[in-house]
């Protein structure tokens, strides 16, 4: 008796590991053991070859298929057949040697309502989607209970990969109804170009305008009459996607819905709009557009980052060093006596020592700055180790904030390090110019070097600019959600009466359709 208890276990066990000699073993002691297998207490609904799909091992698979072609019929609690499992996982071999046995199971649908082809479409198994398609060309027709289909599930689970092989694939049949399938709706009206531009997918909204035939239904309206291009200018949040789609739908012809136009005044005659709103209009588009092209040609690189860490360390150590040793050997020197020594060799290193009433210096100390010392012009002096101070200070941030180890996706720190080093570099090259003016006070400079200076600073400027646009945009988009969502947690909560307005309204309104 307790051997028979064990051999459920076993087989259990041999299905987890893929042993095909241990199934060859049990079966000659029980012929019968794969018909008890799915009533015992290790499989509970599932078969042996559910387990084995599931985990993929195929010689395993290929066993017992030999046995019982009959399991790949099989439905567990879920109703998923092995086939479903196994495209689920992506095992294209597995999924090709059930298909052998028993190509029926490719329509087969779980309790969810879908196919092993939903599931692989979802997953972004390009190889089983192949597999599938090959054994039954018609389940691609397929729609899930919202009238949603395999293309629509492609874009709502962002495989572009599949869905450039069920475009493939609808090409190669040459079918009649590609189209249709291509523009089909599901219970929002919405198609696959409406659903792409809601979830800001741009890569896919490139791919699919370059079809002819989904270009061809560009304008098309949803449930609320709504195009693809009105879903993207409705969408709460902007940013550079919104942007860059909306240019795309633009540039392909894709229209905004009547309802979306302004009301003519009753008072102007028809068709002849006032024409100074005209020409701002223009203007305005011409000048968002000049304002889009400049945005998008200087987008910020946000893996930089991952691969000058290690020389940013460097860098900022350099700087630092520089910084520090400015401190030490300053501009003009240190004095190299005390006012009291009256030997010939401090006269000689130092200007005027024991005259403290001298014009140009005061007292001074063996080892004290001689700028330090000047009764005139001493604020560039100040001003020169205020910068310098400032340098070794953001180097030492930067060596902190790169060696701390903070994760690269922490947007804020990522911008603190990129301001940190150009202020870095913007301070060292304004005390390099104060420098200069220090040890040559009567010299003037030359054009050429106010030329090269002030391009200098014109690059500095452009880039510090440019960046800092970026990080007030996102840190724009940040505030704007947090207020957001502060609304919703404070804004009280309101029961609708049965007589209500939005109760009235609630009826009509459709769960789960796009803006």
């Amino acid at each position: 008796m307790n051997g028979t208890e064990e051999m459920p276990k076993r087989l259990y066990e041999a299905c987890l590991s893929g042993s095909v000699e241990t199934l060859k073993a049990l079966i000659e002691k029980d012929p019968l053991i794969l018909d008890r297998a799915s009533s015992t207490e290790c499989f509970s609904s599932d078969t042996p070859l559910h387990v084995a799909a599931l985990r993929g091992h195929l010689e395993f698979t290929k066993a017992l298929l030999s046995q019982k072609p009959t399991l790949a019929a099989e439905l567990d609690s879920r109703r998923c057949t092995p086939l479903h499992l196994a495209s689920t996982e992506g095992h294209f071999k597995i999924v090709h040697e059930l298909l052998q046995v028993n190509p029926d199971v490719c329509i087969a649908r779980d309790q969810d309502g879908r196919t092993p082809l939903h599931l692989a479409v979802m997953k972004g198994r390009v190889e089983v989607i192949l597999e599938l398609l090959g054994a039954k060309p018609c389940s691609v027709h397929d729609k899930l209970g919202r009238g949603e289909t395999v293309l629509h599930l492609s874009v709502k689970y962002n495989r572009l990969e599949a869905l450039k092989t069920l475009v493939k694939h609808l090409h190669s049949k040459q079918s009649s109804d590609m189209e249709s399938l291509l523009n089909s709706r599901d219970g929002d009206d919405n198609n696959i170009l409406h659903f792409a531009a809601a979830l800001k997918q741009v890569d896919t909204i490139e791919y699919l305008l370059g079809i002819k035939s989904v270009k061809d239904h560009a304008n098309d309206k949803n449930q609320n009459g709504s195009t693809a291009l009105d879903v993207v200018e409705h969408c709460p949040n902007r940013d550079l996607k919104t942007m860059e789609i909306r240019e795309f739908l633009l540039q392909a012809g894709v229209q905004r819905s009547n309802c979306d136009e302004p009301k003519p005044d009753p008072e102007l005659p028809p068709n002849n709009p006032p024409r100074t709103q005209h020409c701002c209009g223009k203007t305005g588009v011409i000048f968002m557009g000049c304002i889009y092209w400049f945005w998008t040609r200087f987008k910020v690189d946000r893996d930089w980052l991952k691969e000058v860490r290690g020389h940013l360390i460097t860098a900022a150590a350099l700087t630092g060093t520089m910084a520090y040793q400015s401190i030490l050997s300053p501009p003009g020197g240190l004095w190299q006596d005390n006012p009291e020594s009256k030997n010939a060799a401090s006269l000689a290193q130092s200007p005027s020592p024991n005259l403290p009433d001298h014009p140009l210096f005061g007292d001074h100390r063996a080892g004290q700055a001689i700028l330090d010392t000047m009764r005139y012009g001493y604020g560039n002096y100040e001003t020169y180790l205020s910068l310098n101070t400032i340098v070794l200070g953001t180097s030492l941030s930067t060596i902190m904030l790169a060696m701390t180890g903070f994760p690269m996706e922490n947007k804020f720190l990522t911008w603190l390090l990129v301001f940190t080093v150009y202020i870095t570099i913007s301070c060292m090259g304004v005390a390099y110019v104060i420098a200069l003016h220090l040890v040559s006070p009567e010299k003037n400079p030359s054009d050429l070097l106010i030329g090269l200076v002030l391009a200098w600073m014109g690059v500095c400027a452009f880039v510090m600019t440019l960046h800092s646009c970026h990080f007030l945009v996102w840190l724009g988009n940040k505030l704007v959600k947090l207020v957001q969502r502060c609304y919703k947690c404070c804004k009280p909560t309101r029961r609708a009466t049965p007589n209500s307005k939005e109760n009235q309204a609630g009826s009509h309104k459709c769960v789960g359709s796009f803006c």
